[in-house]
């Protein structure tokens, strides 16, 4: 009887050669753009809710209740990055089609926002925004866009491999 070869874990298999294959762009596209327009469109709505609660005349400073939209935004913005890094990387069984859903994702929430964004009224702050503090933003949010989207990649793979492992 002859030795069965043992199968190979396609999780091992480089960047380089996930990145390569058709099948992944479609699924960094796919997903990175569900969970892109997905927090989009709840982003928008956290800033209609805003407007709605002050009646486009409060200030969130005077009272904190008003902050609640702003927090549910940022955990949309955490989901949407885990989730997007997290079904790219579990369909692919790989964390780089996962890692540049995320990336994408970002890209396309960012370009919408700049298309449309529903503006809360009240007092605007200053901007004296530089190209300094333009990169600066941009480093501190890739880096935590790519934090999150890898965990979300990696628990998406270790998900795939551990059912698997059930099945066989």
């Amino acid at each position: 009887m002859a030795a069965q070869e043992p199968l190979m874990n396609p999780a091992r298999r480089p960047w380089s050669v996930a990145l390569s294959e058709p099948e992944s762009w479609i699924s960094i596209a796919k997903w990175g753009a569900i969970t892109g327009v997905g927090y989009f469109a709840f982003a928008n709505l956290m800033n209609m809710l805003v407007n709605v609660l002050t009646g486009g005349q409060g200030n969130l400073t005077e009272n904190l209740v008003f902050a609640i939209p702003a927090c549910g935004g940022i955990f949309a913005l955490v989901f949407a990055l885990y989730t997007s890094g997290y079904l790219a990387a579990k369909e692919r069984t790989h964390v780089a089609p996962g890692v540049l859903s995320t990336v994408f994702m970002l890209a396309l929430a960012q370009v919408l926002g700049r298309i449309f964004t529903v503006q809360v009224q009240g007092a605007k702050p200053a901007t004296t925004s530089t190209l300094g503090t333009a990169i600066v933003s941009l480093i501190l949010a890739l880096a935590f866009g790519l934090g999150i989207g890898y965990m979300g990649a990696f628990y998406g793979v270790k998900n795939k491999l551990k059912a698997v492992a059930k099945v066989r």
